[in-house]
């Protein structure tokens, strides 16, 4: 389900004519079992993974959810309905 947040951010940028959002990540610990801690910036605020992970998109998808429910709580458009309603579908087609 976290695939979702990347996507609805993406979505929430365009939407806004926002650049998209910018990831980038930092790591720890040894080269053959690293983990990563996300960054992504939209709309020239910084939001960050609260933790790391150990592959980098779980880190990214950490780092948008961050995002979204942040950004998400200021603002919900109707519009944003048929959003979602497209995603659910899509992950009902996936199952």
């Amino acid at each position: 389900m976290r695939h979702l947040y990347k996507n609805l951010l993406q979505n929430y940028a365009q939407k806004r004519n926002f650049s998209l959002p910018q990831y980038s990540c930092e790591s720890e610990g040894p080269s053959h079992a690293s983990r990563f801690k996300s960054k992504v910036i939209i709309d020239g605020i910084t939001y960050e993974s609260p933790e790391f992970f150990s592959p980098i998109k779980e880190a990214e998808h950490a780092a948008a959810k961050v995002a979204w429910e942040s950004l998400s709580t200021n603002e919900i458009h109707e519009d944003d309905f048929g959003l979602y309603k497209n995603l659910l579908q899509e992950f009902a087609h996936r199952e």
